[in-house]
């Protein structure tokens, strides 16, 4: 190809380049890596066009070189490329900054595009726990084959215990942080130990959701059912739907573990690390509201069906969040790039 030729098949692409990088302006150089964006910044889409463009400027700049097509026009495309590298990359590093609000407020998206992993993972948990409470309650072989005698009956003196006028605030304060401190760690190990290609997740959801029914079914069993089901109604949905999503979260990351579209396996996990990130941090401000709930609303003297109407008020916000929570925000970059990497739409 000529220099002819190649000003007639790229220029307009080059001049796309130069009108878009025009629209920003970077201060510092490559060396300091001192940046600031002095003008409007791209939008989410100019910046992919930004990149394929760079992509293809690349190839463009080698056929110069080894054609030989001019001195001049490989200074100015090289000139073009360091900026598209430093517009591209300075913004990279910006968006590493991680905005914390805006992962929060593109969390419920997240679930929902995770949402044929978070339904498994709900039935997982769920599942055992309405089968175990009721095989519980009909018979307690069934709490004494999955709890020892020990616990069972360190379960029925907390609950027997339980005062009709609550507890003092001092022990709320201590009680909060604990619950904080056991529903961090069962929601981390769910997702954590997606790691193990997703069984590590499958394992805890299962023995989770079986020993809370087991030990919802034998109190039920032993009469002590208004004191339990008082107790967790209020902050349940919070609680137990946030150890769902952690599941979930952690079903994604061992599926991105094996079907990895043609990536390294830590490359495909880098890919879905935001989406992963905003799954983590949507059930870990679940953890806290329930923990808040649990360490003082719960235990109070307040009638139960006053916690059981908050109970309701719960699940129905908690569905309200995961379904219509950021609908009006638009598809995240880092999904759009995925997404289009892989061939999917939608």
């Amino acid at each position: 190809m000529t220099r002819d030729e190649l000003l007639r098949e790229r220029g307009l692409a080059w001049q796309r380049l130069e009108t878009l990088l025009g629209r920003t302006t970077l201060v510092g150089s490559a060396g300091d890596r001192m940046r600031s964006f002095t003008s409007t910044p791209l939008e989410p889409a100019e910046m992919r066009e930004v990149s394929d463009l760079y992509r293809s400027l690349a190839g463009d700049l080698m056929r110069v070189r080894r054609d030989k097509l001019g001195g001049d026009l490989e200074r100015h495309l090289d000139t073009l490329a360091s900026r598209a590298h430093n517009l591209i990359y300075s913004r990279s590093q910006r968006v590493q900054r991680l905005n914390i609000a805006g992962l929060a407020l593109d969390f419920p998206g997240a679930v929902r595009r995770n949402g044929r992993l978070f339904g498994i993972a709900f039935l997982l948990f769920f599942g055992p726990l309405i089968i175990a409470g009721f095989a519980a309650f009909a018979d307690e072989t069934y709490a004494i084959a999955v709890l020892d005698e020990a616990q069972l009956q360190q379960m029925e003196e907390m609950y027997r215990a339980a005062r009709p006028q609550g507890r003092d605030a001092n022990t709320d304060a201590t009680m909060t942080g604990f619950y904080v401190w056991n529903n961090v760690g069962i929601a981390f190990r769910c997702f954590a130990t997606g790691l193990l290609f997703g069984l590590g997740p499958i394992f805890y959801l299962l023995f989770n959701g079986l020993s809370i029914g087991i030990a919802f079914g034998h109190l039920a069993r032993v009469g002590l059912g208004e004191n339990i089901f008082s107790f967790v109604a209020s902050h349940s949905a919070w609680e137990l739907v946030a150890i769902v999503i952690a599941g979930g979260a952690g079903l994604q990351m061992g599926l991105a573990m094996v079907k990895t579209r043609g990536r390294t396996r830590l490359g495909n996990l880098q890919g879905h690390r935001l989406e992963l990130l905003r799954q983590v941090l949507g059930a870990s401000m679940f953890l806290l509201i329930a923990a808040l709930i649990e360490g003082n609303f719960s235990p109070s003297g307040l009638p139960p069906i006053v916690k059981y109407t908050a109970g309701v008020w719960g699940w129905a916000l908690v569905a309200a969040i995961l379904l219509l929570g950021g609908r009006d925000r638009d598809l995240p970059p880092d999904v759009v790039r995925l997404r289009e990497q892989d061939g999917t739409h939608g």
